[in-house]
């Protein structure tokens, strides 16, 4: 026993801003689980892991084929790199059941020291994959310049004699995993990457980076059929290459990157035992490549091809996925920004390949010491009984057998409760477990020193002789809110990487109600391989609720997985809660795997075993069933009622089961099914593996480049499990300002290769962002429902603590996502229409509805990307993320090679990243003359749109030959200069007719105006015209009226009085009358709101008389003065609203101009005089009695109709001057009988309206 005291604490504040500086400066060394290092040019560190099923046949043939395979790759990567990197040091983990001694190949065996299949750079598996064979390939979750997860490839590939192809393929995979680049050639049956693509001057090239710029598609088939393997065609250097065996190699090669082989090229691959045979199968294709250096990435099979692509020989315009992905940059421009190469690091020149150097190890059981916190915290309520019968039920039901286990505890000092004991028996078991004190200490919390415990338990670990696996500890100790500062994290870490030691920490119970988020216990442990997994606080008067014991039972559990690796423990199938006083029998399905049902247990967890009934049933797949009565086995020192089946019950398919649940309302039943797989089937275990983008666990939330992105691998041995359904539960820690639990949030994963952030479709691996998480700690869980042949699996698995830290950005900065699945089809017969798809990005990433679409076309994809290009317009509007969106347009231009590419907006602005560039080629059709090739993409003309949707505006002129168009467009000239005729001739006779009836009723008016003039001045009865009609006096014309309610600008006022002077109205050369702004205020603008004013209609010629006249407005389209209406065409006539001349318009020339004071008919609002005039008359008149005028003329409201004359009921308007007329409207005549006396001068004086009135 040794014991030590913690000293005081510092500062909460300082202890968090330092330690969160220190472990981000930790990040960059743990952005893997992989240890490998580059150092002088040779690779040290690499891990690689044989499969646990692998049988021990296998090992003479495994062990040499793999040391010949590395070899091959490492002379591969030391030409392809320039000598700048190779392998050098290289281990290799057998499996355990293969003994101390398995085959001479091996020689002497060594311990592990924390090598593991999950943490392995190189997996040798038994199955094949069902896409990549046998031969190596990259599981890759991150993007470009991001280390992969690991490489995979089939024991196959291996056995027998190793080839040189298959050290090179080695090669190709191992650096997309260390580098993150990517393959450089198309893949068959792929439409984001075809073996083909469409070159800018139309022609076909294959789609592979390589320094031959004249490599021409495959001639013995359509290189626009995606089946169309890639094949080299023409000449090299004058001589034609070796044609079928050339066409056959590129062939296998092409069907290996996209087909899975057929069944007698399998045979035949697996029965070549000649190294140079197949070596000389890969050279033929020699003869077509002549000269071909690179790319290793794209061409892996010819052995000639040694070299990456760099800037000189990078095509970045090729569709693969590399430059999808990487931007567009080359290979050699993202290895050099690797660590590997940066600051002068390994560089080239002169260096030699070194030698590769092999070491073999076996895992042994782990040594697992469990530190637990017995400080006076975990003296309230069921805290510490939780505690020792979880320990109790894991030592004594869950560690395999042969694991050693001791037991720490921990207040202000550490003190040793078990020494680490090797679980060999019951009994064993029983004494470790039930080895926790009755009571903890009553030390208070504050005062426990965690680096104590930290210290006993290394020296636990590190003293034991009985050798053994690698050391774990798993920690448990609550939280109140205390900082673990810096030098004490730092002192922490250290201590755990000298002794290789991995920490699992459980935080238990979390007694925080605001938890602070930041680096600390958790980021620790992340640093040292392990996770960090919380219990909340839970519990009612002195109860604890049976949550905390389950939640801590899950999480020691969860833990004790990461020790032994995912094979070895029972699998967790189905995990519910069933709250007490709901109902009487709670009731719940589970699905067991086609290969599990081994030692499978149905385990009930309660508070008191009151609250478990008698009933407990359980149904087969089948119907059958099973009464457990006899079947139960209870242990009251865990709380725990199991059920065990017999494998033969076990059969695979749905269950069903009903339990009796008596639990008080704030308690509840746990059900918990566990099941292990079968000793001999064919079928591989459904495995789950479950990590975030953030290796310490700690987002920051200002940072919106770096979100928080969650991953899930689901596999059935190395085969990835397409279409599962995928849901991570994030539960926020804490309470609520109201004093509740927050509500979890659940996000579903996609496997659907979007890169946002899913790298690959269909590849296993199901993952999303998270944006947006305000700073809080939170648990995630991941729940994995999927079909393995045909029976559905589920699986539960917490991938522990995540801390977000830092401040959500106050408005939305989050761009929508990209889209990387455009794709773009010419439909066959439809005379040039293109069909666009697509997947709808999102508003934020993938949530959500983005805004718009900005979609841009142009003939170089290099302006595209710097943002070039043309709009084009009247795309639809975007769907929800991840809808599929289509969009169908005519395409105007044949035989050219045009790019498009979209991003997305959404309604704050926020763009998102320019998509994949796709290709847009219309074979010009069927045609006796040649089409002309357009040098821009379709450009829509003014005010029209660049596309058109659905069936309309089918391209029906472009299915017809010459003859066909000719006849057709005959047929529609000679129809259309018929009309030009007929339109004349009724133009000309209309002008003849209506100037013989302008120049009568000029003739008229000015005789009438004469007769005006020679009026006495003195005012009197009205004068007789001949016309019947009355004139104003001398007096009334020659005085000019200001309106006391009108404002007038100071030209207005001279201009009116100079005109009244003149006594004529300004015309305009061409005879027609200019006409001021007056006027079209009062004929074509009235107001809704007082009748008088209104807007200027945008298109004033649009009287349905008129329509198809004036299609646009005044200013766009003018017309010429001898256009305006006739007076029987443009103006009211007594049927639209005007009085017959019975009942008593005045019929004097003044009356033909109404004032700007009298409202107009709507029907004559309409007309619109050409542009204003500077020159215009200013008069005044009299308003009119509500008796006489048009019905729509508004009575003044102080008119005193006893103020008239006996002999005249009406007074009429002053007498302006005449204007020269270009039309004459057909006068009102007056009625002599419909009118009475004026009224005496000086009455009608003080109900004058003066009004400002223009000519027509």
């Amino acid at each position: 026993m040794s014991a030590s005291r913690a000293p005081g604490w510092p500062s909460r504040g300082t202890a968090r801003v330092a330690l969160f500086a220190v472990l981000l400066a930790a990040l960059s060394t743990c952005s893997s689980a992989s240890k490998v290092v580059l150092r002088n040019n040779g690779y040290e560190g690499v891990v690689v892991a044989l499969e646990d099923d692998l049988p021990l046949a296998l090992c003479q043939d495994v062990a040499l084929g793999l040391e010949r395979t590395v070899r091959a790759a490492s002379r591969t990567l030391f030409a392809a790199t320039r000598g700048r990197a190779s392998f050098r040091e290289v281990t290799v983990l057998v499996p355990p059941s293969w003994g101390a001694s398995p085959c001479s190949a091996l020689g002497a065996l060594g311990d592990a020291a924390g090598e593991s299949w999950t943490a392995a750079d190189l997996r040798v598996s038994k199955g094949r994959h069902p896409q990549h064979g046998t031969r190596p390939w990259t599981l890759h979750s991150r993007g470009c310049g991001h280390h992969g997860d690991y490489v995979s490839l089939g024991h196959q590939s291996l056995t027998g004699n190793a080839s040189a192809l298959a050290g090179r393929q080695l090669a190709r995979a191992w650096l997309e995993y260390r580098y993150g680049v990517f393959e450089e050639a198309g893949a068959l049956g792929s439409p984001a990457h075809p073996p083909h693509y469409r070159a800018p001057d139309g022609a076909w090239k294959p789609n592979v980076c390589t320094n031959l710029p004249a490599v021409a598609a495959n001639p013995a088939c359509d290189p626009a059929n995606l089946t169309c393997p890639l094949a080299v065609g023409g000449r090299q250097g004058g001589a034609e290459g070796d044609g079928a065996d050339a066409e056959e190699e590129m062939e296998e090669e092409m069907m290996e990157q996209g087909e899975e082989m057929e069944e007698e090229e399998d045979v035949k691959r697996k029965a070549r035992t000649d190294e140079g045979q197949e070596d000389e199968e890969a050279e033929r294709g020699e003869g077509r490549w002549i000269g071909a250096a690179s790319s290793l990435m794209g061409l892996t099979r010819l052995r000639q091809v040694t070299q990456l692509c760099d800037e000189g020989s990078h095509a970045r315009d090729v569709p693969t996925r590399h430059n999808l992905l990487c931007g567009g940059k080359s290979v050699w421009e993202v290895l050099r920004a690797s660590p590997d190469f940066q600051n002068n690091r390994n560089v080239e020149g002169g260096l030699r390949e070194s030698d590769v150097s092999f070491r073999y190890v076996r895992a042994r059981p782990a040594k697992v010491v469990l530190l637990i916190d017995d400080t006076n915290v975990m003296n309230l309520q069921k805290r510490w009984e939780f505690v020792r019968k979880a320990v109790r039920k894991v030592v004594t039901y869950d560690v395999p057998d042969g694991y050693s286990v001791g037991l720490v505890v921990f207040d202000s000092a550490a003190a040793t409760k078990y020494p680490l004991t090797r679980l060999t028996d019951g009994a064993t078991r029983e004494k470790v477990g039930s080895s926790l004190p009755r009571n903890p200490s009553q030390e208070p919390h504050h005062k426990r020193c965690l680096q104590c415990g930290l210290r006993e338990a290394l020296r636990m670990l590190r003293q034991d002789g009985s050798g053994g696996g690698a050391g774990h500890v798993v920690l448990v100790t609550a939280s109140s809110g205390e900082p673990l500062d810096a030098a004490r994290a730092d002192e922490a870490s250290r201590a755990l990487a000298a002794a290789g030691v991995v920490l699992h920490a459980i935080v238990y119970p979390l007694t925080e109600r605001y938890p602070t988020p930041g680096a600390g216990l958790e980021t620790v442990a992340a640093l040292s391989g392990g996770r960090t997994h919380i219990v909340p606080d839970q519990g009612i008067g002195a109860d604890s609720k049976l949550s905390m014991y389950y939640n801590l039972l899950d999480s020691l559990y969860t833990a004790l997985a990461a020790v032994t690796g995912p094979t070895v423990l029972p699998v967790k199938v189905h995990s519910a809660e069933h709250p007490g006083g709901r109902a009487a029998v709670s009731q719940g399905t589970f699905a067991l795997d086609p290969h599990l049902g081994a030692d499978t247990v149905f385990a009930i967890f309660y508070y008191h075993v009151t609250h478990v009934g008698n009933l407990i049933h359980l149904v087969s797949p089948q119907g059958q069933v099973i009464d457990t009565a006899n079947m139960q086995k209870e242990d009251a020192n865990i709380n725990m009622i199991t059920v065990r089946l017999a494998e033969a019950q076990a059969t695979a398919g749905q269950w069903h089961y009903k339990v009796e649940n008596r639990a008080d309302s704030h308690q509840a039943l746990y059900v918990q099914v566990t099941s292990r797989p079968r000793a001999r089937t064919d079928t591989p275990p459904a495995t789950v593996r479950t990590w975030t983008s953030h290796p310490l666990s700690l987002v920051n939330a200002s940072d919106i480049s770096r979100p928080l992105a969650l991953f899930a691998e689901a596999r059935v041995g190395v085969a990835p499990v397409e279409g599962a359904k995928v849901t991570a539960t994030i539960t926020r820690l804490g309470y609520t300002d109201n004093g509740t639990l927050h509500e979890p949030l659940e996000v579903v994963l996609y496997d659907n290769g979007l890169t946002g952030p899913d790298m690959a479709l269909a590849d296993g691996v199901y993952s999303r962002f998270v944006p947006a998480l305000p700073a809080a700690k939170y648990s995630v869980r991941v729940d994995v429902e999927g079909e393995v042949e045909g029976e559905v699996f589920t699986r539960h698995v917490r991938l522990g603590v995540v801390d977000v830290v830092g401040v959500l950005p106050a408005l939305d900065v989050i761009p929508p996502a990209r889209v990387v699945d455009l794709r773009a089809s010419v439909l066959e017969g439809s005379g040039g229409r293109v069909a666009f798809t697509w997947t709808a990005p999102g508003g934020d990433m993938d949530y959500g509805v983005a805004d718009r679409y900005v979609v841009m076309a142009s003939r170089s994809p290099a302006q595209l990307r710097e943002g070039g290009g043309r709009l084009l317009e009247g795309w639809a509007a975007p769907l929800a993320a991840p809808a599929l969106q289509q969009h169908t347009l005519l395409w105007p231009d044949f035989g050219v090679v045009h790019y498009v590419a979209l991003y997305a907006v959404d309604e704050h602005g926020n763009t998102g990243a320019l998509s994949n560039i796709v290709s847009v080629y219309v074979p010009a059709p069927p045609s006796t003359t040649p089409v002309p090739l357009p040098s821009q993409p379709p450009v829509a003309p003014a005010n029209t749109s660049a596309v058109r949707e659905g069936d309309a505006g089918a391209p029906v002129l472009a299915a017809m030959d010459t003859r066909q168009l000719a006849v057709v467009f005959g047929c529609v000239g000679g129809l259309v200069a018929l009309v030009a005729l007929l339109a004349c001739y009724c133009l000309l006779a209309h002008r003849r007719q209506r100037k013989s009836a302008q120049a009568k009723k000029a003739h008229e008016a000015h005789e009438a105006y004469a007769a005006a003039v020679a009026a006495p001045a003195k005012m009197g009865p009205p004068q007789d015209f001949p016309d019947g009609g009355k004139a104003a006096t001398k007096d009334a014309l020659g005085k000019d009226y200001m309106s006391p309610v009108e404002s007038w600008s100071a030209s207005q006022l001279l201009s009116s009085r100079h005109d009244a002077k003149r006594g004529s109205m300004s015309a305009r050369s061409d005879d027609a009358s200019d006409h001021s702004g007056s006027t079209k205020k009062s004929y074509g603008d009235s107001s809704a709101g007082n009748d008088y004013y209104g807007e200027t209609n945008p298109y004033p010629y649009r009287h349905d008389a008129f329509l198809g006249h004036y299609p646009g407005p005044a200013d766009q389209y003018p017309v010429p003065a001898d256009h305006y209406p006739t007076p029987s065409q443009g103006y009211p006539t007594p049927t639209e609203g005007y009085p017959s001349p019975s009942e008593g318009y005045p019929t004097t020339p003044t009356d033909l101009y109404p004032s700007e004071g009298f409202p107009v008919p709507a029907e004559a609002r309409s007309y619109v005089s050409s542009p204003p005039s500077e020159s215009f008359l200013s008069v005044s008149c009299e308003m009119l009695p509500s008796s006489h005028g048009p019905p729509a003329y508004a009575a003044y409201p102080s008119y005193d109709a006893s103020l008239r004359s006996s002999t005249s009921s009406k007074v009429p308007p002053p007498i302006p001057p005449k204007p020269k007329l270009v039309y004459t409207p057909e006068p009102y005549i007056y009625d002599a009988h419909a009118h009475e006396a004026p009224a005496p001068a000086s009455l009608l004086a003080a109900e004058k309206r003066v009004r400002n009135v223009t000519m027509v």
